[in-house]
Formats: C-alpha cells, sequence, structure tokens
C-alpha cells in the first residue's frame, strides 16, 4: 500500500485514502479474525456495502402489503450467498480439525459446545461473523481516515507522535528487532 502512495504521490496525484483503508481493514479483519484470505473477505464485505445501499435505497420506498421490492429480493439474494461465503470459511477451518485462536475458532468452538446452555447455533455463529466483519470495518476505516488527515494537518501533532514511537522503540531496541518483520518480508507479502 505503501509503495503505491509513493508512486501516486510521485505523479502528483491525490490518493483517495479511505478506499486505501478500507482494502486494508477487510484485508485486517479477514486475516485476524477469521484466518481466511484476502479475497474471501473482501467478497463478504463488497456483499456488505451492497446490502447498506439496498437499505438505504428501500428505506423511503413506498410499501403495499403481499408485493416485495426489487431490493428487497436483491437484499435476499445478497444474504443468501453471503451466508454461503460465511460458511464455507466455516467448513474450511472445521476441516482442519484445528478451530484456532482467533475470533472464528472461538465461535467454532462455542458452536461445538458440550454443555448446551452455552452452544451457539449455527445461525448465531453466522451472524457474529456478520456483525464483526461490519463493525470491525466500519469503525476501523474512518479511523484511520481521520488519523491520517489529523496528522497531515497538524505537524506538531505528527511530530510529537513519531518522537514519541522514537522513544518506545530505543527503550527496548532487542524486543523490537526480535518482533519486526524486516522491511523486504513485508513489501512482499501478499
Amino acid at each position: 500500500m505503501l509503495e503505491k502512495w509513493k508512486m501516486i504521490h510521485e505523479g502528483n496525484k491525490e490518493i483517495e485514502v479511505q478506499s486505501e483503508f478500507k482494502l486494508l481493514t477487510s484485508e485486517v479483519i479477514s486475516k485476524a479474525a477469521f484466518g481466511s484470505n484476502y479475497l474471501e473477505g473482501k467478497s463478504i464485505f463488497d456483499m456488505l456495502q451492497s446490502l447498506v445501499s439496498l437499505f438505504s435505497m428501500d428505506y423511503s420506498a413506498a410499501r403495499f402489503p403481499g408485493i416485495r421490492t426489487r431490493a428487497e429480493m436483491d437484499s435476499e439474494k445478497i444474504e443468501e450467498e453471503m451466508h454461503k461465503s460465511i460458511l464455507k470459511i466455516i467448513n474450511k477451518r472445521e476441516a482442519k480439525l484445528k478451530m484456532g485462536n482467533d475470533f472464528l475458532g472461538s465461535l467454532i468452538e462455542a458452536y461445538h459446545e458440550v454443555d448446551e446452555n452455552k452452544r451457539i447455533t449455527l445461525e448465531d455463529l453466522i451472524d457474529e461473523c456478520k456483525t464483526f466483519y461490519n463493525a470491525g470495518h466500519e469503525t476501523a476505516t474512518p479511523l484511520l481516515t481521520w488519523t491520517c488527515l489529523l496528522l497531515a494537518t497538524h505537524a506538531d501533532w505528527q511530530e510529537k507522535a513519531r518522537n514519541e514511537v522514537i522513544v518506545l522503540l530505543k527503550e527496548d531496541q532487542t524486543a523490537v528487532a526480535q518482533n519486526l518483520p524486516a522491511y523486504e518480508d513485508i513489501s512482499y507479502q501478499n
């Protein structure tokens, strides 16, 4: 992402950070919470965005009893596709026989809980995944965008934050060196 930004900046073009951060957050949430790849997560995020658009369009539409709107029919199709996509991620994880220690792993363990009082249904599991995808995405993207905007418009804040990071890194240089991947490793990741 940063290399792409450098190239855009060299061409004296503006960078649409909101859309860039939207991609970043979808990838991070997909990987960290669900162990899935970017493409699986992106399709779910795209479906969520489509649902939001359909709901906002259909909100003020006139309704007649017994007659469904086009937006309602489209949203049902999207809901069904999203259900299938999340179920596919769940089934792939269950096939590994190792649940993992991420959000999805915890949900699957709750789904397979022996105690019926603590067990969640498959629908609950899928709904929790949808909620996490949406809530994580809808909060992290604007946060990153506003942070960049504020740091860009307040050079003194930017300098203070930079100095704070430098001080923290100098305090424990060995731990930082052991825990951070090399720049080359980051730039070549998919």
